[in-house]
């Protein structure tokens, strides 16, 4: 045999034996694991899905109404959003909202914990916070007539109406035959806006007996229909204890037309609430002139008591009306 048959002979050989190596180190490559002989590797997990929330872009305080520029989104894996609870998505869901305590920057908001029903607040919650540097919170106590039927809430602005109802001198005299004239003075009332453009901190209204929530219908044979979830205000003369954000000598104001002259369980009748535009808040205040019968007299033209009504007749005819 040639010598150069015998040399290609060899190279074959060399080259099935290569090829058989590389095969077996391919599928020894492929089917290593641990020790099941076997074993494909384990699968990439598949990230968590993710879904927003709002949180705090400042610290806010109680009694603040919430506005864009304190909040904003972040995502937060479902699992963890699913363990908070009462999440809010979007920051047009909180934003007008009352803040119900502290929140702090960062914070979650929940609506079960960061917001304030009308008329609610939690037993010894500190409220401290809530007051303005050099401000005092008062409380004033109202009614469905001088309290804006009771359906005042915290955040909202208000201006507070004082009426002082002042005796007027009462005359006693004799006339020509010598008989006694007494003349009562009677009692006029003066009115004037007193506070202008303070914060309502805390409303607190009184309690409610419990009511079932269904009430058989009426004409029916005993089928219940439900009742309206949201609590509708009735004019049932209900008292509302309002907290009131006001300047020390404002406070003085208040604390002087709380006086007890009435044996009422609302003492407070010479004081009324009159609720502001919250586009108004911040706005100079107004200069008002207050009102007595004279102004309106004088300026309305209300007519007068015809005096010649009350007067002996020898005084009363000279009198011209």
């Amino acid at each position: 045999m040639k010598r150069s048959n015998r040399l290609l002979i060899l190279l074959g050989v060399f080259l099935a034996v290569a090829g058989g190596l590389g095969t077996m180190v391919l599928i020894s490559g492929n089917n290593t694991g641990g020790g099941g002989g076997g074993a494909s590797a384990s699968p990439t997990p598949t990230p968590e899905p993710l879904t927003s929330v709002v949180v705090a872009k400042q610290d806010i305080n109680l009694g603040d109404k919430i506005t864009a520029a304190m909040v904003a989104t972040k995502q937060m894996t479902v699992s963890a959003q699913a363990a908070l609870g009462d999440t809010y998505s979007d920051v047009n869901q909180v934003i007008g909202k009352i803040a119900g305590g502290k929140i702090t920057s960062g914070q979650v908001l929940l609506a079960s914990r960061d917001f304030l029903a009308p008329g609610t607040v939690a037993e010894g919650q500190d409220i401290a916070g809530a007051v303005g540097t050099g401000m005092l919170g008062v409380t004033v106590e109202v009614d469905q007539v001088n309290g804006v039927g009771t359906l005042l809430v915290p955040g909202n602005h208000v201006d507070v109406i004082l009426s002082v109802y002042m005796d007027q001198l009462e005359l006693k005299a004799k006339n020509a035959s010598g008989s006694e004239i007494d003349l009562k003075g009677g009692v006029h009332v003066t009115t004037k806006m007193v506070i202008q453009n303070r914060k309502i901190l805390i409303t607190l209204l009184a309690p409610t007996e419990a009511t079932a929530n269904t009430v058989p219908a009426a004409g029916a044979s005993g089928v219940p229909v439900a009742k309206p979830t949201a609590q509708v205000v009735q004019n049932t003369g209900r008292h509302m204890l309002v907290v009131l954000e006001v300047k020390p000598d404002e406070a003085e104001i208040l604390r002087w037309a709380q006086r007890e002259e009435k044996q009422d369980p609302q003492n407070y009748i010479d004081l009324s609430l009159a609720l502001r535009s919250d586009k108004d808040n911040d706005l100079p205040p107004v200069t008002t002139p207050g009102i007595t019968f004279k102004m309106l007299v004088d300026k309305y033209n209300v007519l007068p008591l015809d005096p010649r009504g009350v007067l002996p007749p020898d005084l009363a005819k000279g009198i011209s009306w």
